[in-house]
This record gives structure tokens, C-alpha cells and sequence, in this order.
């Protein structure tokens, strides 16, 4: 009789841990979503030329009922190269449901800059031997997680 009850009472124990996850798991999953400001694009061309100019779009979005200000950094680099790495910064005032695009210019030499509207088509060349990979690295200066990261083949 008492071996019962001891396996009655860890049972009843069991199911009430049970029932307390279960709740949490339902207020998770009916709350409101946080809505903050986040970068939603980072893309560019696979494939780039050492030495000729290619862009790369990144976009902010403000998702919040308020407008927001937000700091956008991007860091790129290329395997093996020190001289190659570039890093921007821009700041942006995002009214609310907007959306804040800049492009990013660079020949893989160390020179970037950025541009507030699209520059047009690439230029049309020729793809050469892979003389490395190239990476960028956009996030907002507020937190450090999530980032969006982009990579690609860097020819000669």
C-alpha cells in the first residue's frame, strides 16, 4: 500500500510539471510577437571580379508602430587578403513600416562605399580563375545577433 502511494504521489508530481509546461508553452505561442527594427536583406552577385566595382543590397525594416533610429554596420572581407577588408556604417530614421535600402559599392581592394539608390547593372566580363572567397557581414549596432552574412568566389 505505501509503494502505491509513493508512485501516486511522483505520478500526480509529474503531471502538475506537465500541465506547468504545457501553460508556458501556450503563452508562448498566443503572445504578442516583439516588433523591432531588423535588417531583412543582404544580397549581391555570386561571383566577382578582383578590381572592377560590385554592388550588394542590404535592407533595414521597421516593423514597429514608432519610428526608429537605427545604426546599420557592414564588414567585408576577403580570405587571406588584410588589405581587402572594408567596414561601413550608416544611420537611418525609419518611420514606421518603412523600409531603408543602401547599396554597397566595392572593388575588393579595400575601397567601399555607399549608395542610396540602386546603381544599375554590373558590368558584363568575363569569369577568370578563383583566386579567393569573399565575405560581408551586415547588423545593427544595437545587437549583435542576428546577422545576415553573404559569401561568394572572387576571380582574377
Amino acid at each position: 500500500m505505501t509503494k502505491q502511494l509513493g508512485r501516486a504521489w511522483r505520478l500526480g508530481r509529474d503531471l502538475v510539471g506537465v500541465l506547468r509546461g504545457l501553460a508556458r508553452t501556450l503563452a508562448w505561442a498566443f503572445r504578442a510577437p516583439v516588433a523591432r527594427p531588423a535588417l531583412a536583406l543582404l544580397e549581391g552577385a555570386p561571383c566577382t571580379r578582383l578590381g572592377t566595382p560590385s554592388n550588394y543590397r542590404v535592407r533595414a525594416y521597421n516593423p514597429c508602430s514608432v519610428p526608429r533610429s537605427l545604426r546599420v554596420l557592414v564588414v567585408g572581407w576577403v580570405d587571406g587578403t588584410p588589405d581587402a577588408r572594408f567596414q561601413l556604417e550608416w544611420d537611418a530614421i525609419l518611420e514606421p513600416g518603412a523600409v531603408s535600402e543602401r547599396w554597397i559599392r566595392t572593388d575588393w581592394r579595400g575601397a567601399a562605399s555607399t549608395v542610396d539608390r540602386s546603381p544599375g547593372d554590373a558590368p558584363i566580363w568575363n569569369a577568370g580563375d578563383r583566386i579567393g572567397r569573399w565575405h560581408i557581414e551586415a547588423r545593427l549596432a544595437e545587437r549583435t545577433v542576428p546577422t545576415l552574412q553573404i559569401s561568394g568566389a572572387l576571380v582574377g
